[in-house]
């Protein structure tokens, strides 16, 4: 028993719990009345960008770019019906009306490209190649000397050789401009229609985040608001339009983590309300702990409201994790409760009695727990940051819910009703005699058999290290669902039309200058053509634009002059062609400033500077599934400079999750560390006896042994999210080892292998009950279709299975071996 400061103290408290009980429970009323608002303000975003602290290079880059670029991302409009001129029609009058949605909305429309082939066709003569004009120019001199030398009466012509004259070479410049507008063939009027001409794509560009639910819903309902307006009935009776791109997919992978966290919830608390009924056999037991729990879970989310702002794709399911984990303290507590008063105590008495007898071990315990969950607050990682913020304040006030709030709800049951008579014999006994039988079998063969595990697990773990723990298959993380949404099957029609977004299948790189931007590109271009750049083709402005112009225009220079010396040497028709395809007398080098708004947008910032945009695709052959890939391309680009030395600007898929990996490399380890000492620190504090602390921690490294070597005989790597369950197994598998031995500890007079029975046999039994509790958490996760997610929480119920069975298994056949207070 405690004595001295903490004896007085729960005295105390067990005296006010006892007389003001109502008290209490008008506190958490009001307390949960408090957090709902916050709660209902707390806010989720699913993009994986979230999962980033701010300070990484890719965060700070997207913000640089942001702040100069927008619509990096898509809503694609999907106009269906196997009426061409319908669809064109349709597009034609929706497009303006989308043009005047709010900017926050819309940062352009991407829709008709006949304009550049108007452009492309006015300037045909800059952008004929520089050795075919150069040839024109050749055979234009060399068919004047012709027509000079036959009008010279002394000329005789040795052969049948008569050059080129000026129609067939206008003809091949005019025919090399041909084949351009040949090229927009594929695009009928300069819409993007699909080869099989029954859909035609609207590409809307926007500044919204991929986690911006509300703002895509806002987005999806004003286009929709004006299609209906328009009526596409009334184009053509088939006509029909639908969405997709990456914005929509996103609102939909939004809505289903939003289904699934639901429905991870709910069943969490179906399925720990009904263990607890199994266990204790009393109705009232599930609805005293659940209403002790659900104060310290709400204000915990309504405190995350405060803390980290919004939830992301790591703590979206941290409310199934809080109440499996949150709710151990409550059910020692209660299970000792009910262990006093059917020994015969009074409720005035049994609460002081459980008081002393549980505080000390659930502190340690739940504060472990929340220790090992803070360790991922001292991670750079923002989705192992948040986790540990959430989680241990929820573990800490699950702790406070289970001391101040439960033992006043169980007082005013009491008053209705006496608990103790409608409690049969608790399932625990079954639990804790199944575990005690275990132990007591034989202990010897028990600490050899978990001994060799050890060893086999430490082997098997070695081994998987050398063979590279790490997750790099990003398939192996996405979310898998059955079948393909309208948006997905749209974004696969899609991605046939050419030219749907090369920015968003690329990583975006923005400087400061031309002079940069050109000699980058040129860079970029160089080495794409070897084999070591690991990207593929490299787009900017300057491909919508002609080349060698500066070349070029002295060339056209002198084919205007020969043309205009050849027109004495011409018939009729060749005159006509002459007049028609003649360079302009003065012609100007093009800027970008020229190019058509319509195909310029993806490459014009916010304030309408062009030509500093690169995009750089990736390499053929490779998958941004590959971790490794994504990690070589965006070191390969952050390794450019510019001319003063600076590091350009990246933007896309490729730099985050380089980014992440490189964060999970780093802030894994740290936080296994920092949970790890934690906890020895308070299995130190808890206990006094060096052979209690020794096994305590013994079967809690254990456990972690065998979690890791069942992870490794499953196939299971580490990936951003499974990687956090050791650090959290630190403190939630010492939670099971700590309650036993406290027990143990707790029994003082009694023969050691009556202390081992009673520590197994009725403690045991509650930590098997927490175990379970912990393990429905987990298993809930399975809900998701997000295999990350999924492998989360398979590392963390085998990691509940491994410490349960060490801690109430092979810790108790070491007490019964060798004496933990000798």
């Amino acid at each position: 028993m405690t004595t001295g400061r903490m004896d007085r103290f729960f005295k105390r408290l067990a005296t006010v719990q006892y007389r003001r009980a109502g008290v209490f429970a008008i506190a958490g009323v009001l307390m949960t009345a408090l957090a709902l608002p916050l709660v209902a303000k707390l806010g989720l975003n699913s993009d994986f960008e979230a999962l980033l602290p701010k300070d990484k290079p890719s965060v700070i880059d997207l913000a640089r770019i942001r702040d100069r670029v927008g619509g990096f991302n898509t809503l694609t409009v999907a106009i269906e019906s196997d009426d061409v001129d319908a669809m064109q029609r349709f597009a034609a009058a929706l497009v303006p009306r989308i043009e005047k949605l709010p900017p926050d909305l819309v940062h352009f429309v991407d829709w008709n490209i006949s304009a550049y082939e108007d452009f492309v066709w006015d300037h045909r003569h800059l952008f004929a190649s520089l050795s075919d004009l150069e040839e024109a120019r050749d055979d234009l001199d060399e068919r004047l000397d012709y027509e000079r030398l036959k009008d010279n009466p002394f000329y005789v012509q040795i052969d049948d050789y008569v050059p080129p004259g000026p129609r067939e070479i206008l003809e091949r410049i005019r025919d090399e401009a041909e084949e351009g507008k040949k090229e927009m063939e594929k695009y009928p009027g300069g819409y993007y229609i699909h080869a099989d001409r029954d859909f035609l794509a609207i590409f809307v560009r926007s500044d919204l985040g991929a986690g911006n639910a509300a703002g895509i819903e806002r987005l999806i309902s004003s286009i929709d608001a004006e299609v209906r307006a328009l009526g596409p009935a009334s184009y053509a009776p088939d006509l029909t339009v639908a969405y997709g791109g990456n914005l929509v997919v996103a609102g939909e992978e939004h809505q289903a983590l939003k289904n699934e966290l639901t429905s991870a919830m709910l069943l969490t608390v179906g399925f720990v309300l009904i263990a607890i009924f199994a266990f204790f056999r009393n109705w009232r037991a599930p609805f005293m702990l659940g209403g002790a729990l659900a104060v310290p879970v709400i204000v915990t989310f309504g405190f995350a409201e405060l803390a980290v702002d919004y939830l992301n794709t790591s703590t979206a399911f941290l409310g199934s994790i809080v109440i499996g984990n949150g709710i151990n303290p409550n059910i020692i507590w209660l299970a000792r409760y009910f262990e006093e008063r059917r020994a015969g105590h009074e409720v005035s008495d049994a609460l002081l009695r459980t008081h002393r007898g549980v505080w000390l071990a659930t502190l340690t315990a739940s504060f472990a727990a929340a220790l090992a969950y803070g360790s991922l607050v001292l991670t750079d990682f923002r989705g192992f940051r948040d986790f540990g913020v959430i989680g241990a304040v929820g573990m800490l006030l699950s702790w406070v819910g289970a001391i101040v709030l439960l033992p006043a709800i169980v007082v005013l049951n009491e008053r209705v009703r006496s608990l103790i008579r409608d409690s049969d014999a608790p399932a625990r006994n079954f639990y804790g005699r199944l575990f005690s039988w275990l132990a007591f079998l034989n202990p010897r063969a028990t600490i050899t058999a978990s001994a060799a595990l050890g060893i086999v697990s430490v082997v098997l773990v070695a081994w998987a290290v050398t063979q590279g723990p790490f997750e790099y298959d990003f398939r192996n993380l996405k979310s898998v669902r059955e079948g393909s949404t309208s948006a997905r099957l749209i974004n696969d029609r899609a991605g046939t039309i050419a030219s749907g977004s090369k920015r968003g299948d690329g990583i975006a790189i923005v400087v400061d200058t031309i002079a940069d931007a050109e000699r980058l590109r040129l860079e970029l271009e160089r080495r794409s053509a070897g084999e070591e750049a690991p990207w593929g083709d490299v787009y900017s402005i300057q491909d919508l634009m002609p080349e060698d112009q500066a070349e070029k225009i002295p060339v056209l220079a002198n084919i205007r002059e020969l043309l205009l010396d050849a027109r004495e040497h011409a018939d009729e028709e060749e005159l006509a062609e002459i007049d028609e395809h003649i360079p302009p007398e003065t012609i100007e080098p093009l800027t970008y400033a020229e190019v058509p708004v319509e195909v310029a947008s993806m490459f014009t910032e916010k304030d309408g500077t062009r030509g500093l945009i690169i995009v750089v695709s990736q390499r053929e052959g490779s998958s941004t599934w590959d971790g490794r890939y994504l990690i070589r391309w965006a070191e390969g680009l952050r390794a450019l400079r510019t001319d003063s030395g600076q590091r350009p600007a990246l933007a896309g898929r490729a730099p985050v999750f380089a980014d992440m990996i490189s964060a999970i490399l780093v802030d894994g380890p740290r936080a296994i560390l920092a949970s790890f000492t934690a906890t020895l620190l308070l299995v130190l504090f808890a206990f006094r006896a060096l052979r209690q602390r020794l096994f305590t921690m013994l079967a809690l490294l254990l456990g972690i042994a065998w979690m890791a070597a069942t992870m490794t005989v499953a196939g299971m790597k580490l990936n951003f999210l499974n990687f956090i369950a050791f650090p959290i197994t630190f403190g939630n598998g010492a939670d099971y080892g700590v309650n036993v031995m406290r027990r143990y500890a707790a029994e003082e007079g009694l023969p050691n292998a009556d202390r081992v029975r009673t520590a197994v046999g009725e403690t045991g039994g509650a930590v098997v009950l927490c175990s379970l509790t912990t393990i429905i958490g987990y298993l809930t996760l399975f809900t998701s279709a997000n295999l990350a997610l999924n492998s989360f929480g398979a590392a963390m119920a085998i990691s509940e299975v491994t410490c349960l069975l060490a801690a109430v298994v092979t810790m108790p056949a070491l007490m019964l071996r060798f004496n933990p207070s000798g």
